[in-house]
């Protein structure tokens, strides 16, 4: 059984762990997964040569975690064993673990962040010291073939379809590197070999991206090419899309489009979209030409339970200005909106719409030339912390703000606050003009999540300053409670981009997609390149399921039974989109809608 393989699972757990009592626990589970294999071989009528192979590979690495692992009281010894017994037992009553059990075990498997930044720094240090020529980029899959040995291949090579089901679909899948978990580290997501031509989405700017614990969403953007193919077809003009990416499948979906939702909005381009009880919310927007038609309307998608569709929202009340380029924030049961410009028009005042009642109200009319408020702005970023929200850089058509004194909106006393921050004074962040702060900037990428001991971090990718001839591809942190930025020198984009989009999925794993990429040649291309970076190291569990789904990306072929017998826990089976079937020839069956801004005969996934 591959996706239980006691090698990956002590090269996953045995670097991490590090407590006297997780040694015991990872004895426990060793001896439990070796009986459980033992047992799946035994069914086998014939068992293979190589079967034989693993299975004593099995032992040997059995053998090894005991001699690892340090005593434990006679009491505590005990008490394992009896619950060790209890549970071989049932299992060879055929009577497999609750799914309930295993997921609370993993809630429990906390990393302690402080303590482990000082061992990641030294573990790349030594990377670096080793080979400096090595990329900052790191992929985890790659196009090129990779060569093993032997050994390595048999460790590395793996059949999703094993030990998990009656049925057993042959779906081969190319070798490839043995997984590792890299925190601060860029990875690209290879998903486009899955899919055929109009199955995953175009290169596009101006778009925006949100994230549940399941899926990516994108809403919307531009391209110039496909807009003269939506000319031509009598279509809109911007991307009237609404697609979804399952991170376990690595595959995309297209969920909405004019087809099959007919109140699409057609201001798509530079929007603002939240995410509240799994539903999204959009606000804002352009039309194209940009700034001609502008919107102030708030829609609904709903893609879950058979209910799909989009719903304009009926509102009242003090509307705020229809403009493009807003940030909004839910906090409680209002939605916040502050800033945006209406083509020709910048602004930074604060509307907020009751989502119980669907009444606009207007909270704070910024006069920068009367009072110390924050200048008119757009396409900032905002994230918050509970108390305030943050306005980070942002502009105008022609200039852009900085990211050292930040104005943030305090919403209990529905007044302007001013936050020094502290720069980042490493010498890689370190230089006369930027004196360890991140430059200006508007047209970034920005997402906050929250560490283990509480803190906000927010943080920011890519951009441009505003004369569109300085562009970016650093990646900045800044810590919400200290107000100290920091440079991640362990990861930046391959290229600079702007007009991109950014989420974060809630386990610490941050997903940029899309933008417009400024190369060596100073030219201009828009991409649909999807790329992943933790900005953390999350709970054990989050980077078990994420190895597993990295041998197994196909695990949306078996039931949901198959999948908790086989030990993975309900929360990360729920993650799963719903169970493909299997046609008459045993290829997976598909019910995929493709993009109508596709062009066939010279389809592309990187359109300029």
């Amino acid at each position: 059984m591959h996706i239980f393989n006691l090698y990956k699972l002590k090269c996953i757990i045995l670097h991490t762990l590090r407590h006297t009592w997780t040694w015991t626990f990872v004895v426990f589970v060793a001896k439990l997964l070796n009986n459980w294999c033992r047992r799946a071989i035994n069914r086998q009528e014939q068992p293979q040569l190589h079967n034989n192979n693993n299975n004593n590979n099995n032992n040997v690495m059995e053998q090894e975690i005991q001699d690892e692992a340090p005593e434990a009281p006679e009491q505590h010894q005990q008490e394992q064993q009896v619950d060790q017994n209890a549970i071989i037992n049932a299992i060879i009553a055929d009577e497999p673990m609750d799914a309930s059990d295993v997921e609370n075990e993993d809630a429990d498997d906390e990393i302690d962040i402080d303590d482990e930044e000082g061992d990641v720094d030294d573990d790349e240090n030594d990377v670096s010291d080793e080979d400096e020529s090595d990329p900052e980029l790191e992929e985890m899959y790659s196009d090129n073939d990779w060569t093993t040995s032997n050994d390595e291949s048999e460790m590395s090579t793996t059949t999703s379809n094993v030990g998990l089901g009656p049925f057993e679909p042959i779906i081969p899948q190319s070798t490839r590197p043995m997984y590792s978990f890299q925190p601060a580290r860029l990875i690209k997501c290879q998903f486009k070999d899955k899919h055929c031509i109009g199955g995953f989405p175009l290169g596009r700017s101006g778009h925006r991206i949100i994230a549940s614990k399941s899926h990516l969403y994108s809403l919307g953007g531009y391209n110039p090419r496909s807009a003269l193919t939506a000319a031509r077809r009598g279509r809109c003009l911007l991307f009237q899309e609404l697609w979804s990416y399952n991170f376990a499948t690595n595959h995309w979906t297209l969920e909405l489009n004019a087809d099959n939702a007919s109140n699409m909005p057609t201001e798509l381009a530079s929007n603002a979209l939240a995410i509240h009880n799994d539903v999204l919310i959009s606000h804002g927007g352009t039309g194209y030409p940009f700034g001609e038609s502008c919107s102030n309307d708030c829609y609904v998608y709903r893609t879950k339970d058979g209910n799909v569709g989009v719903e304009r929202l009926k509102v009242s009340g003090d509307l705020p200005t229809a403009q493009y380029g807003p940030g909004i924030v839910i906090h409680k049961h209002y939605l916040y909106t502050i800033g945006g410009t209406t083509g020709f028009d910048y602004s930074c005042d604060v509307y907020r719409l009751d989502l119980r009642t669907k009444v606009w109200e207007n909270v704070y009319i910024c006069r920068p030339e009367m009072r110390d408020d924050p200048e008119g702005r757009y396409r900032h970023e905002v994230v918050y912390d509970g108390k305030h929200i943050f306005v980070l850089g942002g502009g105008t058509s022609n200039s852009v703000y900085d990211l050292q004194r930040i104005p943030a909106y305090n919403l209990d006393a529905n007044r302007w606050d001013y936050f020094d921050t502290l720069p980042d004074r490493s010498s890689g962040a370190w230089s006369e003009n930027d004196k360890g702060y991140p430059r200006p900037r508007k047209c970034f990428s920005c997402v906050q999540h929250q560490s283990s001991n509480g803190d906000i971090e927010a943080f920011i990718t890519g951009g441009l300053q505003g004369d569109f001839s300085t562009y970016f591809s650093d990646i900045w942190k800044l810590n919400l409670r200290t107000k100290q930025w920091t440079i991640i020198q362990t990861a930046s984009l391959p290229r600079a981009l702007y007009f991109h989009s950014a989420a974060h999925s809630g386990n610490g794993c941050m997903y940029i997609f899309g933008g417009i990429e400024y190369n060596d040649k100073e030219t201009l291309k828009r991409r649909n390149d999807l790329y992943k970076m933790w900005m953390t190291i999350p709970k054990l569990s989050e980077i078990c399921w994420d190895a597993i789904t990295y041998y197994n990306d196909n695990l949306d072929l078996y039931d949901r039974k198959t999948l908790l017998s086989a030990g993975i826990p309900k929360s990360f089976t729920e993650r799963l989109p719903p169970q493909r079937v299997l046609t008459e020839n045993g290829e997976p069956g598909s019910t995929i809608m493709t993009s109508l801004y596709s062009i066939p005969k010279r389809a592309r996934s990187q359109m300029q």
